[in-house]
């Protein structure tokens, strides 16, 4: 085994490699060149998220193929999951791994068990890469592994201020001399300006590469950084709360109060006491003043979700707000001040109620300053299997278990269109491990597998495979492409003439229609509206 050293001589070595005036490349490629001085090291590799959130090997020791190009990243699956949860992760036998089915012949390349350990290379809580190394297993203890684990991390952050310090080189035009690189590597970004040092860069809790979400993450950032109302749309299940939370906490009121409140199922008069607040007496229960959802926001932020179902009467009370900053509370007669950020969701169709004369238009106008649109989880590819595992190791957790995912059981999920999008993705993996009977899932493990899976039930009456798509677009576009349960399906038959199809076979009951169709009966009533159906009364 190779001598170790890994304190303060191994990252003064480390130091002096980074302070250099070398590129960044060789810079990092002569941190791995060192890394085998100091740990029992065979392979190794740092690998960097680039702009678009893709994954790219800018250095590497003893890696085949590497001469082919960056976009060859070996035990991708690991480093994703270390990226997604910004942790270290050590395997001591990767080949009993599932993270490492695909690639073991490379790996293992006629040596014995191998060891995995990896770390994400963070900066402020922004985790800018990975950095890995792999050994042949030789009976280390925990002990050790801990050891090695905490010096790679310290290895790691040193050579992400050094990758950031690059980037904004790069941005800014402006060289930095090695005196300056030198302080950022040991003093933590004190060269950064307070308020950068401070906002958080990387929003953790939203996970996914997919392009269209990266896209998204970006306009929140951007959008975050004022004051505008925001209306988050999207399909039920896409994580209008977590993106809403995400502005708030990337925006200059993080500091402040971020308070929700569900408009929907909720009468106006409750309503107007959740968001404004009433006084003592002012009807009966009130035994006392409280304070609205305006006023805990103040300063702050406050998402109004399904903002699509309050009725006409209060919407009217809330543009006064909107419009002039002031409320009363209810029973009260002082008008009180509130500067408040406020996002709305939705996934109605507000266009389609204006038109109607459902919802106000001066009201649309005023929370539809910045619209943002999220994708449905069968438009990220690539996205699934991530989230799976993340939702996984959060049940392990909670749970002290130890599951893990087969290969061919994240590719059976993969397939599967999810109408409920990330908040089914979730319910589905949290069922499956609950019932699981040994520490692996396999396919047969799925509820969808043994005919106990609702949307599995409706593709298969409406003849088609598991996770395929129906011969209409009504489902896919509303965010239930499971296919009518109880139609004889035409071939090229339009959204239209589908929903008219079911509703008239549900005697116009929209419920009726909702369980033929598999959709909930307020998204049959957004899809007549869109479609312009006038309701038969029957």
């Amino acid at each position: 085994m190779h001598k170790r050293d890994l304190g303060c001589s191994g990252l003064y070595r480390i130091s002096r490699v980074l302070i250099t005036s070398a590129s960044i490349e060789s810079r990092l490629a002569n941190v791995l060149n060192t890394l085998p001085a100091l740990l029992p090291m065979r392979r190794g590799a740092i690998v960097v998220l680039t702009a678009e959130g893709e994954l790219e090997t800018t250095a590497s020791s003893g890696v085949e193929h590497a001469s082919s190009g960056a976009r060859y990243i070996p035990a991708k699956a690991a480093i994703d999951k270390i990226v997604a949860k910004g942790a270290p992760l050590v395997v001591p036998d990767i080949c009993k791994s599932d993270l490492f089915q695909d690639e073991l012949q490379s790996i293992l390349s006629g040596t014995g068990q191998v060891t995995f350990i990896g770390v994400p290379m963070k900066v402020d809580q922004e985790t800018l890469g990975t950095l890995w190394i792999d050994r042949a297993k030789d009976g280390a203890t925990r002990t050790q592994f801990e050891e090695e684990v905490r010096f790679l991390s310290m290895v790691a952050n040193l050579a992400a201020r050094a990758i950031r310090l690059h980037r904004h080189e790069n941005r800014d035009g402006q060289p930095i001399v090695s005196e300056e690189v030198a302080r950022e590597v040991s003093s933590a970004d004190k060269e950064l300006p307070e308020s950068a040092r401070q906002r958080p860069t990387r929003i953790d809790w939203i996970i996914g590469e997919n392009p269209a979400l990266k896209r998204l993450v970006e306009s929140v950032k951007i959008v975050a950084r004022t004051n505008s109302a925001v209306l988050l749309r999207g399909e039920s299940g896409t994580g209008k709360e977590f993106f809403a939370k995400a502005i708030h906490e990337l925006s200059p009121r993080r500091k402040k109060p971020f308070v929700k409140l569900n408009c929907a199922a909720l009468s106006a008069g409750v309503l107007e006491s959740e968001l404004f607040g009433h006084e003592k007496g002012a009807f009966t229960g009130a035994i006392s003043q409280r304070a609205g959802r305006f006023e805990l926001a103040d300063g702050g932020t406050l998402l109004l979700d399904e903002i699509g179902e309050i009725s006409p009467a209060f919407q009217a009370k809330l543009l006064r707000v909107l419009q002039e900053g002031e409320l009363e509370r209810v029973g009260g007669t002082k008008t009180l001040k509130v500067d408040v950020r406020l996002i709305c969701a939705t996934n109605k169709d507000l266009e389609a109620a204006v038109a109607e004369g459902e919802f106000r238009a001066d009201l649309y106008y005023r929370i539809n300053v910045v619209p943002l649109f999220l994708p449905p989880l069968r438009e990220r590819n690539g996205d699934i299997p991530r989230l799976a595992r993340v939702f996984l190791d959060r049940f392990n957790k909670e749970n002290n278990r130890d599951l893990a995912f087969t290969p061919a059981a994240l590719d059976l999920l993969s397939k599967c269109n999810f109408p409920g999008n990330v908040r089914e993705l979730e319910n589905c993996v949290r069922r499956t491990a609950t019932l699981a009977c040994s520490a692996t899932i396999v396919p047969s493990d799925f509820s969808c597998q043994n005919d106990q899976c609702f949307s599995s039930t409706l593709w298969k009456s409406a003849g088609q495979p598991l996770g395929g798509h129906t011969t209409s677009g009504l489902a896919t576009g509303l965010g239930y492409p499971n296919g009518p349960g109880d139609l004889t399906v035409t071939p090229n038959l339009t959204d239209r003439e589908l929903l008219i199809s079911a509703m008239e076979k549900a005697g116009w009951v929209q419920a009726k229609a909702a369980r033929i169709l598999g959709l909930t009966p307020r998204q049959v009533g957004y899809a007549l509206r869109r479609h312009r159906i006038q309701v038969k009364k029957i």
